[in-house]
């Protein structure tokens, strides 16, 4: 989140906000929202998630786009955070003529933790994902959401990020560019398949919080989940950093061809969406991070200068193959 916008942001737009959707002030408790300020709250008797947008992150159009992907999934089947009602029978609100207001059931489960769950988990995160790309190949929708280049954080990097990456930066997007978008390889797409983004509930995946989706190339979808369940070199290395991979990687895609297919020349491509997401994840920290805080913490520092480096110099993410 851009640091103006927290300086915007008050306590009576967070009160105005949950008293749109009947949310009892003394059950707020803040989450750990990253591009937008969320919270968790309750309704009568059951737990709602309340999440506020500044509309230069995403606009009402964007939000309601968003909303419409979410109910067409529930629609077919899957489990989601549908969201919800409120008092007057909206799903957006907005406050202040700036923030965009939308509240959302809370979904069962437990955070996952990286690299330390089964591969039974792990195969259904990728089924979920599979189901998300096989409907998305038939969706129409009333409000359109934004292709991957018109992503704030790519649109945004030479704004934020050191003069030295830009070069290679720009060959980056260059290169994915160039890529086909075919109909059974490019879509409406999660955007933001992550550990913070998908819940174990007995071993069944949950994936919730589609704010980043965006359409794409579904290897996008498969290649991002892969970079955040691989601990950088700092915490595990080697042998041992391959091994996590290859088992979160060969399950996640046993999943994913239960419900779509993705050929080999595609998950080739892997390493270059690898790239693309690290790019954003740098952005991110330029964009939002205050390197000297104290809550910058040296995890944060290792992660950034692992990511500076593979852009800065070409470097894989992982010396591994594609090939399970």
């Amino acid at each position: 989140m851009d640091k103006k916008i927290k300086l915007l942001y008050t306590q009576d737009i967070l009160r105005q906000s949950a008293q749109c959707f009947g949310i009892r002030e003394d059950s707020i408790f803040e989450l750990n929202g990253f591009q937008n300020f969320v919270y968790s709250g309750v309704v009568g008797d059951r737990e709602v998630i309340l999440r506020i947008t500044h509309v230069t992150h995403r606009n009402e159009l964007l939000t309601r786009a968003e909303l419409e992907f979410i109910m067409f999934l529930a629609d077919r089947g899957m489990k989601v955070a549908r969201p919800i009602q409120s008092l007057s029978g909206d799903l957006i609100h907005i406050i202040d003529e700036f923030f965009v207001v939308t509240a959302f059931e809370k979904a069962p489960g437990r955070n996952a933790v990286i690299a330390e769950e089964n591969n039974t988990f792990y195969e259904n995160i990728g089924q979920m994902v599979g189901k998300i790309h096989k409907f998305s190949l038939h969706y129409s929708s009333q409000h359109s959401r934004y292709e991957w280049n018109d992503n704030a954080l790519l649109a945004t990097f030479k704004k934020y990020c050191p003069l030295e990456l830009h070069d290679n930066f720009d060959r980056l997007i260059t290169e994915v560019s160039a890529l086909p978008k075919e109909k059974d390889t490019y879509g409406l797409i999660h955007g933001d398949i992550s550990p913070g983004n998908y819940l174990n509930n007995g071993d069944k995946a949950i994936i919730i919080d589609y704010d980043d989706a965006e359409y794409s190339w579904f290897v996008s979808d498969i290649a991002t989940p892969l970079l955040y369940e691989i601990p950088i070199p700092w915490v595990v290395s080697g042998d041992v950093r391959r091994e996590i991979a290859k088992r979160y990687y060969c399950n996640f895609l046993n999943g994913y061809c239960k419900e779509n297919t993705v050929s080999q020349s595609w998950l080739n491509k892997i390493p270059l969406f690898i790239n693309l997401r690290q790019a954003r994840v740098l952005a991110a920290f330029y964009r939002s991070r205050d390197f000297n805080a104290p809550d910058w913490s040296e995890w944060d520092e290792q992660a950034r200068r692992f990511y500076y480096e593979n852009l800065l110099n070409n470097t894989p993410y992982i010396d591994m193959d594609f090939l399970c």
